[in-house]
C-alpha cells in the first residue's frame, strides 16, 4: 500500500484542563486554515474537565495522546515530534486562537524562505496589543536589566523584546515566542528534539540557538498574527516567575555560553536577590504586605541556593516548582 501523502504541517497542542480555550483553538485553527494540508495532535496533560471526552465527540481528525502522569512543556510536545510526519512543525498553545489564513501564510512564507529553520508570528493579546514575540539570544546586560526591573522604565515597553517592524516586513531574529512556533522538520532533525531540562522559559531560546549555530535562520514574520489567551499574572505570582526565568537563564548560559558567562550570571542574580531580601525582610511584619514578602524571601533564597549549587541540580527536585 503506498504512503500517504507527507502533511505540510504537523502541529502539536499541549493542554492541562484548559477545555473551552482547547476548543476555540481548534476551532479557529480549522476553520481558517484552507491551502495546507494538515496533522494536528493534542496531548491531554491529565486533563480532569473532560477535554479528552470534548476532542473526541468534535474533533475527530484530531490526533489524542492521553498522558497518564503530567509532564511538562518540552517533553509533551517531544511526544508529538517524535511522531510528526509533516514537512513544518508548529508548536502552537491551546490557549490561542488562529486568524484567518495565518497557518497558510506561515506555511507559504517558509515555503518561499528555504533557509527559513524557525518562524514567529505576531502574538497579539484580545484587546489587539502585541505581547513580546522575538528577540535576541540574551547577554549578561540583558539579564542584568531584567534582574533589576529596569526593563520596566525604559520608552521601549518590550524590552527586552521588539515592537512590530515599522516597515510591517519579516525581519531574521535570533529567536521567536513558544506561543507559535513553527520549525522546518530537516533543521529540527538536525538540531534534535526539545531540551527537557529546561522546565518553563528559555526552551524555545534553546532550540533556536541550536538551529542558528547549525546554518538556519530564524525570522519573525509580522503580517502573519494570532492572539494569545496568556494569563495575566498576579503581584502574587512575580517572585516565582522571576525564580522560574532565572533557574532557565543559568542553564541556558550553562549550555551554550560556558563556565565565565555563567559565572557572572550567578554574581548578577546572588546580588540581585540579596538586595530584595534586605528590601522585603522588614515588610514581612506588616499585615498587607507579609504575603508578598514571605514569597520574595522564599523564591529569592531559591535563587541564591541555585546559584551555589552544583549545575546539574538546576533541574532537581529540591527546586521543581509545581
Amino acid at each position: 500500500m503506498a504512503e500517504s501523502p507527507r502533511p505540510d504541517l504537523t502541529v502539536s497542542i499541549i493542554n492541562t484542563n484548559n477545555r473551552d480555550l482547547l476548543r476555540q483553538c481548534l476551532t479557529t485553527l480549522f476553520e481558517n486554515t484552507h491551502g495546507i494540508s494538515m496533522e494536528v495532535y493534542v496531548v491531554d496533560n491529565v486533563c480532569t474537565d473532560g477535554s479528552a471526552e470534548m476532542v473526541r465527540a468534535d474533533f475527530p481528525e484530531v490526533r489524542l495522546l492521553q498522558n497518564e502522569t503530567r509532564l511538562r512543556f518540552c517533553a509533551n510536545h517531544n511526544q508529538v515530534l517524535r511522531e510528526a510526519r509533516g514537512r513544518i512543525l508548529l508548536i502552537l498553545n491551546e490557549d490561542t486562537e488562529i486568524t484567518p489564513h495565518a497557518l497558510d501564510d506561515l506555511v507559504a512564507f517558509m515555503d518561499e524562505h528555504p533557509d527559513a529553520g524557525v518562524t514567529g508570528v505576531a502574538v497579539l493579546n484580545p484587546d489587539g496589543t502585541l505581547q513580546g514575540s522575538y528577540n535576541e539570544f540574551p547577554t549578561l546586560f540583558s539579564r542584568l536589566v531584567m534582574a533589576l526591573g529596569l526593563n520596566r522604565l525604559g520608552e521601549d515597553a518590550f524590552y527586552p523584546f521588539h515592537p512590530l517592524p515599522a516597515d510591517g516586513n519579516a525581519v531574521e531574529t535570533d529567536w521567536v515566542g513558544g506561543a507559535c512556533l513553527a520549525v522546518r522538520a530537516e533543521a529540527a532533525e538536525q538540531a534534535g528534539l526539545m531540551n527537557e531540562a529546561f522546565l518553563i522559559y528559555d526552551e524555545e531560546t534553546d532550540w533556536c540557538y541550536r538551529m542558528k549555530s547549525m546554518g538556519w535562520k530564524v525570522y519573525f514574520v509580522p503580517s502573519v498574527r494570532i492572539v494569545h489567551y496568556q494569563g495575566k499574572g498576579t503581584n502574587q505570582e512575580r517572585p516565582r516567575r522571576r525564580f522560574r526565568i532565572n533557574r532557565s537563564a543559568l542553564l541556558f548560559f550553562k549550555t551554550h555560553y560556558g563556565a565565565l558567562s555563567t559565572l557572572g550570571l550567578k554574581l548578577v542574580f546572588v546580588l540581585t536577590s540579596l538586595g530584595r531580601i534586605i528590601v522585603w525582610t522588614p515588610l514581612y511584619g506588616w499585615g498587607r504586605r507579609r504575603e508578598r514578602a514571605a514569597l520574595e524571601l522564599k523564591y529569592n533564597w531559591r535563587t541564591i541556593l541555585i546559584c551555589l549549587t552544583r549545575d546539574d541540580r538546576y533541574d532537581g527536585e529540591l527546586f521543581v516548582m509545581s
